[in-house]
């Protein structure tokens, strides 16, 4: 990196630790099932990184989630050869990576657990393909995931404490699906208002400049 474009850089992350220090990082609301989990840019751990997480669940006792926006390169017919939806497997964090999740748009769906207004966990399989089969964009529908993100009693609150993560409902839960994966967490990052921009454009690395 040239050494002005490294000054800059460097002025930038001692401003930005800066902020961070005065608690601009910080969330609007305490975690509830529904909120968005927005990963502060300095986190480097790979299940996290840049990571938008949807709570599915939290209580006194532990919080569950699902990572949004960290596709892999496996799609559902490659796991099940009878069906042919051709969706993407995201990875939906590092507990219970053999499992199968699944999030989707259809309200009708015996089983399901309503998350958002218009957001669903689970439910019966069979009636989820059938709802997403017949649509021309089935994946702005329905996101299916490998593993979960889980966290035991308090170790969520900790977590926000140390600033590791911005919990807000500030999003369009009805079209979340539909954000290109690569820019979801940036996009989020920016709706969150003029204090929190910043961080969206904070380089993923150094060299990035």
């Amino acid at each position: 990196m040239p050494f002005a474009n490294r000054k800059i850089f460097c002025l930038f992350v001692s401003k930005s630790m800066k902020i961070r220090e005065r608690h601009i990082f910080k969330s609007k609301t305490a975690p509830q099932p529904g909120s968005l989990l927005l990963a502060d840019p300095h986190l480097t751990e790979d299940f996290f990184q840049r990571a938008a997480i949807l709570l599915v669940a939290h209580d006194a006792h532990e919080s569950f989630g699902l990572v949004l926006n960290h596709p892999t390169e496996l799609a559902l017919s490659d796991l099940f050869d009878h069906i042919e939806l051709d969706l993407p497997i995201y990875n939906g964090g590092p507990v219970a990576p053999e499992q199968l999740f699944y999030l989707h748009c259809f309200a009708n769906i015996k089983g399901a657990t309503r998350v958002t207004e218009h957001l669903y966990f689970g439910g019966e399989w069979q009636e989820v393909l059938t709802n997403a089969v017949v649509l021309k964009k089935p994946e702005n529908h329905l996101r299916l995931f490998a593993g979960y993100a889980g966290w035991g009693a308090e170790q969520l609150s900790e977590e926000l404490q140390d600033f590791a993560w911005i919990c807000t409902t500030d999003f369009e839960d009805q079209s979340i699906l539909k954000v290109d994966p690569a820019v979801l967490w940036k996009k989020s990052m920016l709706e969150q208002g003029p204090k929190l921009a910043m961080f969206a454009h904070f380089p993923l690395n150094a060299s990035d400049n």
